[in-house]
């Protein structure tokens, strides 16, 4: 048995203020990890913590995802925003049934933290049928593309 090349994991899950705390602590190939988490319902969504120590460097991410079908009744929709230790991010999806076709649209953000990188801004708009769909990508650091195909059900 080689104690280095060992993993071990050890993990706490914990109902905490009408949430949930987790902990886990792990050792791997000879280095520690540390994992903490809380996540919580709020305002109809759900908010998550999260903090991490992995290969001597501190990591977390704070969001909040909440699905919008219930203030936008004509769609389904969800929202998510957040920021990690590489930046600020946010998502919004949305799907809408338009006559025979179905509509799907997604714009993700990522904002990087220092740096020269600007924001990474990416959206699509796909829409389908039993015959097959056309989507229309797009995003800051690529060309508008059409991609065009079939879907099916084996």
């Amino acid at each position: 048995y080689n104690l280095e090349q060992s993993t071990h994991v050890g993990q706490l899950s914990v109902p905490v203020a009408d949430g949930q705390a987790n902990l886990r602590v792990s050792h791997q190939d000879s280095a520690q990890n540390y994992e903490g988490s809380y996540t919580r319902g709020v305002q109809g969504g759900t908010a998550d913590v999260r903090v991490s120590y992995k290969n001597d460097a501190v990591g977390y991410n704070v969001s909040y995802a909440r699905d919008l079908s219930d203030v936008l009744s004509q769609l389904a929709s969800t929202v998510h925003v957040g920021t990690d230790d590489q930046g600020v991010y946010g998502k919004v999806t949305a799907k809408r049934d338009v006559a025979d076709l179905n509509a799907e649209y997604e714009a993700t953000a990522r904002m990087p933290l220092g740096g020269d990188a600007g924001p990474e801004l990416a959206h699509a708009l796909k829409l389908s049928n039993s015959l097959g769909y056309a989507q229309l990508l797009h995003g800051s650091d690529q060309s508008p593309r059409l991609r065009v195909g079939y879907e099916f059900n084996a």
